[in-house]
């Protein structure tokens, strides 16, 4: 894997650097009225449950994960993610997406390796968007550099478990559905984390960009034809350094809290 914090950037540029994507999304139009109350209709997320949609992201979280932690994911990953949509939308920016969204979870404090981003190469004629994303997850996993077996287990356990328990609740993923999906195909990303004894958040995430010639109803659990669908990849796996993160904190929860109707989060699964 790649190591993606070789340019060491100062605590003051790092604020900077978040402040200065804060004025680029207020100044974004606002969503239709409609979208507010989708919104406002959504149940409140209190970090108690081990699985949420963020956005356009599927999240798992292990039974070792504080409340304090669950937030630490879901902010820095909508932040992330709102912004990256928000300043690469069009299909054929997707590397340049990715890259972003990279970008701006190492600026909220994450230490991350990635693997590149690339077209990925099915191995039969029908697959299916779920097992694709945890196929790339569990090879991110796998790659993970600095965690022991214990944990690499407990990460693909997670992946596995909250892949599996999406297909029974309707409204994760609804939402999910409507926020990946675009004109010509559409993106999401899956992620797996834990927490260790010491406090320190570990996560893998795998993102999907897909291309279709006809867009079916659903992204998962459907099968797809290899030869109706373009599919690429990227993945990595970080570490949080909250030092980093809490210089930021402010700023991105001043961001997500005035973008509430662009930035969804909603958790499902089990209590933990």
């Amino acid at each position: 894997m790649t190591q993606l914090n070789e340019q060491v950037v100062s605590a003051d540029q790092r604020v900077a650097l978040i402040a200065e994507c804060n004025e680029f999304i207020a100044a974004q139009p606002v969503l239709k009225a409609r979208a507010f109350r989708a919104a406002a209709d959504l149940p409140i997320d209190k970090d108690e449950l081990n699985a949420a949609i963020m956005g356009s992201g599927i999240a798992g979280f292990d039974a070792s994960m504080s409340k304090r932690s669950k937030r630490i994911v879901k902010n820095t990953y909508m932040y992330a993610d709102l912004v990256a949509l928000l300043k690469f939308p069009a299909a054929s920016q997707k590397q340049l997406r990715y890259n972003e969204f990279m970008r701006l979870m190492k600026l909220a404090g994450w230490f991350a390796f990635s693997q590149p981003y690339n077209r990925y190469s099915a191995s039969s004629q029908k697959l299916t968007m779920d097992n694709v994303a945890l196929g790339i997850i569990h090879t991110a996993i796998g790659a993970a550099v600095g965690q022991g077996q214990a944990a690499l287990k407990v990460l693909s356990s997670v992946a596995d478990a909250t892949m599996e328990a999406l297909k029974s609740e309707p409204e994760a993923l609804k939402l999910f559905e409507n926020n990946s999906k675009k004109a010509q195909g559409g993106n999401f990303c899956m992620s797996s984390a834990l927490e260790d004894a010491d406090g320190g958040i570990t996560m893998a995430v795998a993102a999907v960009q897909y291309l279709a010639t006809a867009q079916p109803t659903k992204v998962l659990f459907v099968e797809w034809s290899t030869s109706q669908v373009e599919i690429y990849n990227g993945a990595a796996t970080m570490h949080m350094d909250e030092e980093d993160y809490m210089m930021v904190e402010p700023l991105l929860v001043k961001a997500l809290t005035e973008q509430r109707e662009k930035a969804l989060s909603y958790e499902f699964g089990t209590k933990r």
